[in-house]
């Protein structure tokens, strides 16, 4: 009798520390799926707009705030630029697709002289 239960508490300090390794073996592969299932995702969401031929595209995104985004799109050759807000949005300016970028107009605008340089200049 005695030594049965001898025997009985070996095998209770044996599996103690065996169901312990399970667990944490466990929480580690799930702590390591769940990342590696949204990264599948995200693949798979990626692949699947580029397959796809749709008319919209989003050029261009540009975050305002936490909730607030300007949003070039191109819709059958025509750029548009709208406010995106989580409540509306709102068409501010279209563009011909064959415009200048945003870049080239900026330079553009801010380097023509005002009258008031020119004539600083011709003194």
């Amino acid at each position: 009798m005695a030594v049965a239960y001898v025997y009985g508490a070996e095998s209770r300090d044996i599996s103690a520390p065996y169901s312990i390794w399970k667990v944490v073996g466990s929480l580690l592969f799930i702590i390591a799926f769940i990342p590696l299932t949204l990264w599948l995702v995200k693949k798979f969401q990626l692949a699947q707009m580029k397959l796809s031929q749709s008319e919209i595209k989003v050029v261009s995104v540009q975050s305002l705030g936490t909730k607030e985004k300007l949003m070039l799109v191109e819709v059958e050759g025509e750029r548009m630029l709208l406010g995106v807000t989580s409540q509306s949005i709102n068409h501010l300016k279209s563009f011909s697709s064959n415009a200048r970028t945003f870049a080239t107009m900026m330079d553009e605008a801010s380097s023509p002289e005002t009258p008031s340089s020119t004539e600083e200049k011709k003194l």
